[in-house]
């Protein structure tokens, strides 16, 4: 294999890491107004999202570095979380900006298969993967509270009862290390 055009990869590096950047300070704000909304469990789910992206950042910056001899660091973009006021735009805000993420990402993810940087698009299509999960959760969960006309006791049971998102969540944030450190 021949040595990277850097002149092709480096753009496409500065891309990717800005778009995980800016989405995992998109989810951690979120969080805070799903939180407010009462949707607790989507708080969890978004900061577990947050740090997946940022240590995707982190991996990627690094790594970079050593395979490339590449100094990029994120330059995050603007986010804007202020229509996200309730529980219904909260969901719609949500579904609606993963799947944003989800495209730019598959996207990066693809072009550094077309540059032969495999190594790179691997963690994206895996997260990508994780994101369209999620998104198929979401839409189910969206359904069902239209259903029932928003009302708070139906998300509330959804979203930190038994089996709930709320608590899986919480599993896998303890798992990145994180602790709410009252317990």
């Amino acid at each position: 294999m021949k040595e990277a055009d850097i002149t092709t990869i480096q753009p496409l590096l500065q891309q990717t890491i800005d778009a995980l950047d800016t989405s995992s300070h998109w989810q951690d704000c979120a969080a805070k107004k799903a939180h407010i909304a009462g949707l607790q469990g989507e708080k969890r789910r978004l900061r577990y999202l947050a740090r997946e992206a940022k240590n995707l950042v982190t991996w990627m910056e690094h790594f970079t570095y050593d395979l490339l001899g590449l100094d990029i660091s994120a330059q995050r973009g603007d986010i804007d979380v202020s229509t996200l006021l309730c529980p219904r735009s909260t969901m719609d805000g949500i579904i609606s900006k993963l799947w944003k993420i989800t495209s730019v990402l598959h996207t990066c993810a693809n072009e550094f298969i077309t540059v032969n940087m495999r190594t790179y698009a691997i963690p994206l299509y895996a997260y990508v993967e994780e994101l369209f999960s999620i998104i198929a959760e979401l839409q189910r969960a969206r359904r069902e509270y239209e259903q029932a006309d928003y009302e708070y006791h139906h998300i509330s049971r959804y979203q930190v009862s038994w089996c709930n998102v709320h608590d899986k969540y919480e599993e896998k944030e303890e798992a990145q290390g994180y602790t709410d450190h009252h317990d």
